[in-house]
């Protein structure tokens, strides 16, 4: 009986991600009793589903929602996409829906549609969205415990004009403490573009649904003007296999297209110094290999705080952990931000154009 208890255990022990990696699969669902709301892909959370109302937080420049509208429930509907571009606007069963107020920032869309009884197509989206060509984005990560004075770093990413979107990879907390996560949407308020991020190992001091329920799943793919965006959760230093096997499907997908993978672990620690990688060094060496079948041609990653420019088994990959966490001492790195420049319909580097550094400090 010790045997068997002890193997139970060893096997939870190995596998600390399974109940995370199951409960974010439930990301971007709501039902009450007249209504019923799907996004697409788990790639909104669904903060409020109520009568004639449904307010969700984006974590992709592009929605499509099912809206099911029970037989009690037609009439005018008020969506909400929270931390959504600011010229995104609704398209409703072939409709265009124009934004109304009032808001409460560039990032906040509001739409009022007549909505009668059925099932509805909604997609929430700026007009060039499908349309590949050029773009900037902003990459960062490890905020922790700089979250009070993040908003300087918010105002250095809202001075860039032609700055898209931020992709972060993960420890936007310290102690993923709910008040934390309440000054972490206050600040956001001085970032005037949305803010898309997987989760890291310091959202997971408490159960990881602050997370979900705020700003949806750690693990997810999108796509924006023919660039995919491949996020995985790797919080517990590895890959989950249930993510994993989402993974492999996503870059699958994404196998034609440029394709930037973002997680917050390294796979492998690249000087082999900073104690900053996966656990297993055959797993950090799977997940690389898998990076390098699905034409991956951009890996980012936090988790060690400073920055770093590197080759992975011939993938362009780049840690930048400068969000105001602790910098690693004697490497003058302060806090930064990476601009990654997109073009898909480039063939100059798979469509990556360039990374780079913007000091803060």
């Amino acid at each position: 009986m010790k045997c068997l208890y002890l193997v139970v255990l060893l096997a939870a022990c190995t596998r600390p991600s399974e109940d995370r990696a199951y409960e974010e699969l439930g990301v971007g669902f709501a039902e009450i009793a007249d209504a019923k709301v799907t996004v697409a892909g788990g790639l909104a959370a669904v903060r409020e589903l109520a009568d004639h109302r449904l307010v969700v937080w984006s974590n992709s420049p592009v929605l499509d929602i099912e809206l099911v509208v029970g037989s009690g429930a037609g009439g005018d509907w008020t969506i909400t996409a929270m931390n959504s571009l600011a010229d995104a606007r609704l398209v409703a069963d072939g409709v265009v829906i124009a934004r109304t107020g009032p808001d409460t920032g560039p990032t906040v869309g509001r739409f009022v549609v007549p909505l009668a009884p059925g099932t509805h197509a909604l997609r929430v989206a700026p007009p060039d969205a499908d349309t590949p060509g050029p773009f900037r984005v902003a990459a960062m990560a490890d905020i922790q415990t700089a979250l009070p004075s993040v908003d300087e770093v918010f105002d250095e990413i809202g001075g860039i004009a032609d700055a898209r979107f931020v992709v972060a990879m993960g420890d936007i907390t310290q102690r993923a403490e709910e008040w934390e996560y309440e000054m972490f949407d206050r600040q956001l308020a001085y970032l005037p573009i949305p803010f898309y991020t997987t989760l890291g190992n310091h959202e997971l001091w408490a159960p990881p649904s602050r997370f979900f329920d705020r700003y949806g799943r750690a693990s997810f793919q999108f796509t924006y003007r023919g660039v995919s965006f491949t996020f995985a959760d790797s919080g517990d230093a590895a890959i989950d296999p249930l993510v994993d096997e989402q993974l492999r499907g996503w870059l699958a997908d994404a196998r034609d297209r440029p394709n930037v993978f973002l997680t917050h672990m390294p796979p492998l620690d690249p000087n082999g110094l900073r104690y900053g990688s996966f656990r297993s060094t055959r797993d950090g060496q799977r997940l690389l290999a898998e990076l390098v079948e699905g034409k991956v041609d951009l890996a980012l990653y936090g988790h060690i705080h400073t920055y770093e420019a590197y080759e992975n088994a011939g993938i362009p990959s780049h840690i930048s952990g400068g969000g105001g966490a602790e910098p690693m001492k004697l490497d003058g790195i302060d806090r930064h931000f990476l601009m990654v420049e997109l073009d898909a319909t480039s063939s100059v580097g798979g469509g990556m154009r360039g990374v780079e550094l913007h000091r803060v400090d």
